[in-house]
């Protein structure tokens, strides 16, 4: 949508297509028994200079509301807090010196400007050097655990670094956490940009199935959309590079750059309760004898009003392959349920309005060791871009991140078009 926004202002007459019914992918809304909810959990940060400036360049700008938020964990049975500088100094999970350490560790990130030489360097090893040994059995392996379902011998220790200096911005000088949302959430972001392209003369297509990208070695030539050919001057595909590849015609699939990244699914149980569950927006889980990532209560964000009571997301990354993509919904949801009130037991059923599974098999790119010198060619034929999530490094993937993808990516298209009008002329 953003790519298609810049190319429509730079006055690119555009045709957006999207398969599914309504717009805005991961960072869509569906119909929660009647309110308009965020399919996934999503927060905006005061230093996401790219959402709040499209933001703003929308009409929107007056439309973020920002306010401090609580972190806290689950380990061996019980809650703690890390929601404040007296709280991180206090923190009991971990020994003063481990504390101390921690502390040191956050900063020396802060000051790691450059991730260049973080890259080759494997992640765990690297913890290990600079927080010790105890600290990683403790803290950070049991995350990465939740995190990547398990698998995480192969992440570069830029994952870490770049998740450390985005979340130590956004503290105040209380040491809290300060997140907020858009008004609506980013359906409101996306319903102004679908105006803006339609206003400025673009085409934007729902219910759409695009079969196939067709072109030869001299480039990109069109698509193939619900069985009709198309002719365009270029073509920009959002899709992650092993579902692109398979629109390619021959030609292009021949050269179309490898996918050198793995990716992470997402099981969300989304609850609406009738109070407050956690004290927390996010909650990490170190106990491993419940095997889920977080329990993000967002109505500490979002407005209950707007939400309908509280909102939770229950949710547990998982490989492309784990079963709980495929399993029967009502026994994830009770599956999901359960863990929730192995956290939370005096969670009643009379207090849970309304209850939804939400499942996406490829949300995340995760980038290996080396990852930087892997990065997908964005232009790999002439007319024919390639934007998505892939090239998302050593930036955590977010809206933050995300716009700057599309902003590259027009830009590309952009530079392509004005070199083939001068090659015409």
């Amino acid at each position: 949508m953003t790519a298609a926004y810049r190319l429509a202002r730079a006055g690119v007459q555009v045709e957006l297509f999207e398969r599914s019914t309504d717009l805005g992918g991961l960072v869509g809304a569906f119909d929660f028994d009647g309110r308009r909810t965020d399919r996934f959990y999503h927060v905006v940060l005061p230093t996401d200079d790219r959402v709040i400036g499209l933001a703003t360049e929308l009409g929107l700008g007056e439309r973020f509301r920002f306010r401090p938020t609580g972190v806290g964990f689950y380990d061996d049975g019980r809650l703690f807090s890390m929601s404040s500088l007296r709280e991180f100094l206090t923190f009991p999970l971990l020994p003063l010196h481990d504390r101390l350490r921690l502390g040191a560790f956050v900063a020396r990130c802060q000051l790691t400007s450059s991730h260049e030489s973080l890259d080759g360097l494997q992640l765990e090893s690297w913890l290990r050097r600079r927080c010790g040994r105890r600290m990683v059995e403790r803290l950070w392996r049991p995350l990465l655990d939740s995190k990547f379902d398990g698998r995480f011998d192969d992440l570069p220790a830029t994952y870490l670094w770049a998740r450390t200096r985005r979340m130590s911005k956004t503290r105040d000088s209380a040491g809290r956490e300060v997140m907020g949302w858009l008004e609506g959430g980013y359906e409101t972001l996306i319903a102004a940009l679908e105006a803006a392209i339609r206003s400025l003369g673009g085409t934007i297509t729902v219910g759409a199935a695009v079969d196939s990208i067709t072109g030869s070695a001299a480039g990109a030539t069109g698509l193939v959309v619900n069985g009709r050919q198309r002719s365009f001057d270029a073509v920009l595909s959002t899709l992650v590079p092993f579902q692109v590849r398979a629109l390619l015609a021959p030609a292009l699939a021949a050269a179309a750059p490898d996918d050198h990244c793995r990716y992470l699914g997402v099981v969300c149980l989304v609850l609406r309760t009738t109070r407050s569950v956690s004290p927390y927006y996010t909650l990490n889980i170190t106990d491993r004898r419940v095997p889920l990532t977080t329990v993000v209560e967002a109505t500490h964000v979002v407005d209950p009003e707007f939400a309908g009571g509280t909102l939770l997301y229950v949710t547990k990354y998982v490989d492309p392959s784990h079963e709980d993509l495929s399993r029967p919904v009502e026994d994830v949801q009770r599956d999901y349920l359960g863990y929730l009130r192995t956290i939370f037991p005096t969670l009643r059923d009379d207090e849970i309005d309304a209850a939804v599974v939400q499942r996406a098999r490829a949300v995340e790119p995760v980038h290996l060791i080396g990852g930087a010198s892997r990065l997908p060619d964005m232009f790999p034929v002439p007319r024919l871009g390639m934007a998505s999530t892939a090239h998302v490094y050593p930036e955590v993937v977010n809206g933050q991140a995300v716009i700057g993808v599309a902003d590259r990516a027009a830009e590309g298209i952009l530079e392509q078009l004005s070199v083939e009008q001068r090659a015409a002329a």
